[in-house]
């Protein structure tokens, strides 16, 4: 593999993520501009007692995240995989979010793997199911960019004091 091919490689493959690492990112920095907001399982239980999702996981971030995804594809020219993105990653994000709930894990408890992955397997599959195709090069750029990105960026997040942990 050459440099140049390695260089496309790895901006095509951000780029086609792209719409879901901001979606991601986004209610973040909403739950920072929006201080009264709807949990989206609406402050219910599910049947181990536990909360369904927790108040992490808001009405108004997880709409600004699909909005998000869909504003990135239209700057990309393709509102369609954005639109699949941003939606994909914030129903990956509640999915890891009730998987935590359900493993005990307290709100804002980070659980390696599972928060760098999940949002951006989501997101492909939706996508994936829409006709949309990657190679198996750009795949294994994504998979082992995600954590390496989601790891840094919320780790700039926490020194920003938009987190409250680097993890």
């Amino acid at each position: 593999m050459d440099l140049t091919y390695g260089v496309q490689l790895v901006a095509s493959s951000i780029v086609f993520v792209l719409p879901a690492y901001i979606a991601n990112m986004t209610p973040l920095i909403v739950a920072r501009l929006i201080s009264k907001r709807r949990p989206m399982d609406l402050g219910r239980y599910w049947i181990d007692g536990r909360r369904i999702l927790g108040d992490s996981k808001s009405i108004e971030g997880f709409i600004s995240g699909v909005l998000s995804g869909f504003l990135v594809g239209l700057f990309l020219n393709d509102v369609l995989r954005g639109f699949l993105m941003g939606l994909g990653a914030m129903t990956g994000d509640a999915l890891g979010s009730f998987i935590k709930r359900r493993l005990g894990m307290a709100q804002g408890e980070s659980a390696l793997l599972l928060d760098q992955y999940l949002f951006v397997l989501v997101a492909l599959l939706f996508c994936y199911s829409s006709g949309y195709t990657l190679t198996l090069d750009q795949l294994v750029v994504i998979l082992v960019a995600t954590p390496i990105l989601h790891i840094s960026s919320n780790y700039v997040a926490y020194l920003l004091g938009i987190k409250q942990k680097p993890l």
